[in-house]
């Protein structure tokens, strides 16, 4: 994957520009104001999510995160009290936090969601990644990959799209019917899409993976942007419960995890939280890495680092970080590099 320094280009304006595509990654007419009027309201928001305690929204480019830290600020104030919001975003190409908080410094009424984006800003290694905003009762997943593999690998169903490639005539992959096929797939029943283009072959994309789609007025020159909507209607959804059985680590983990989502876990041990476990005063974390890259190999090496980003942030909570592994034939060098990578 290239390096950020080689894909971006700011422009005399200060704006974010694409090397690879040629294309701004918001509009050079105040991009916030685009946000909103794409695809926030596009989307049918607030007022989507009102008397809901789960909101699901999907996005297909992730950019310079503007869009997400406008919903996080848009959630923060309109949302119930207990509601859960999870995001699931993709990026192919993603910038790093420093070019992030640069592009995001124009809008400081944003401050209070661009601050914390900006302190778990994934990395830019290829999987899934997750973070966790507390006080925003939100998670945002955010795949790096290509559109598709990303789409596949995901189990979840957005309640509404926010559909920001770079141009579908600069980026064709991003809009092929393949893709917006996964998009309806991916979606919970009455759905909502917002996209800033109009172009023929996505308006036709839409409608032939079964979305109702309608032009409206456009942002700023462009005279019309896309809404669509999938047929049906929001489930009502009752806040969840899971049993989790065993309260050792990785039941302990699990229950956490679904907490975070917004499902209550009811944690069930005979005698107390890690008694069952080995008795050792600390635990040790011990991935298998293989540099084959192979879906073992990419679950252990996610894992190990989610693991590692939430043991950080508890004080106290690493004893000692670090590991030798020593080479025990010709090849292993070789491979440990690979590993390292």
């Amino acid at each position: 994957m290239s390096h950020p320094a080689d894909i971006l280009d700011w422009t005399p304006e200060g704006q974010p520009r694409s090397r690879l595509y040629g294309d701004v990654y918001f509009s050079t007419e105040d991009g916030l104001a685009e946000t909103e009027a794409v695809f926030l309201k596009g989307c049918g928001l607030p007022e989507a999510w009102a008397g809901r305690d789960r909101f699901c929204v999907g996005e297909l480019g992730f950019g310079s995160g503007l869009n997400i830290a406008a919903l996080l600020d848009l959630w923060r104030r309109t949302a119930g009290p207990e509601a859960r919001l999870h995001i699931f975003s993709v990026e192919a190409h993603p910038l790093s936090a420093a070019e992030a908080a640069r592009a995001l410094a124009a809008w400081p009424r944003l401050a209070e969601a661009t601050g914390p984006m900006i302190a778990g800003w994934p990395g830019r290694a290829r999987g899934f990644h997750r973070v966790e905003f507390p006080e925003f009762r939100a998670v945002l997943d955010l795949a790096v990959l290509d559109v598709a593999e990303a789409l596949a690998g995901w189990g979840g169903r957005a309640d509404a799209w926010f559909l920001d490639g770079f141009s579908p005539a600069l980026n064709p992959a991003m809009w092929g019917q393949d893709v917006l096929d996964l998009v309806a797939a991916r979606s919970a029943p009455g759905a909502r899409v917002g996209t800033f283009t109009v172009a023929g072959a996505v308006r036709r994309g839409l409608q032939a993976a079964g979305f109702e789609v309608d032009k409206r007025p456009g942002h700023g020159r462009k005279r019309e942007r896309l809404e669509a909507r999938l047929a049906g209607e929001a489930p009502a959804r009752a806040r969840p419960r899971v049993a989790v059985i065993g309260a050792g680590i990785a039941g302990a983990s699990a229950a956490r995890a679904l907490r975070v989502l917004g499902v209550d876990p009811v944690l069930v041990e005979a005698e107390g939280l890690g008694v069952g476990a080995s008795g050792n005063p600390a635990a040790l974390v011990t991935p298998r890495l293989d540099a084959g890259l192979g879906p073992v190999a990419r679950l252990a090496a996610q894992a190990f680092g989610r693991a590692a980003d939430l043991y950080g942030q508890v004080a106290g909570a690493v004893v000692a970080a670090g590991v030798r592994q020593l080479a025990s034939g010709e090849r292993d060098t070789g491979r440990f590099a690979r590993i390292a990578e």
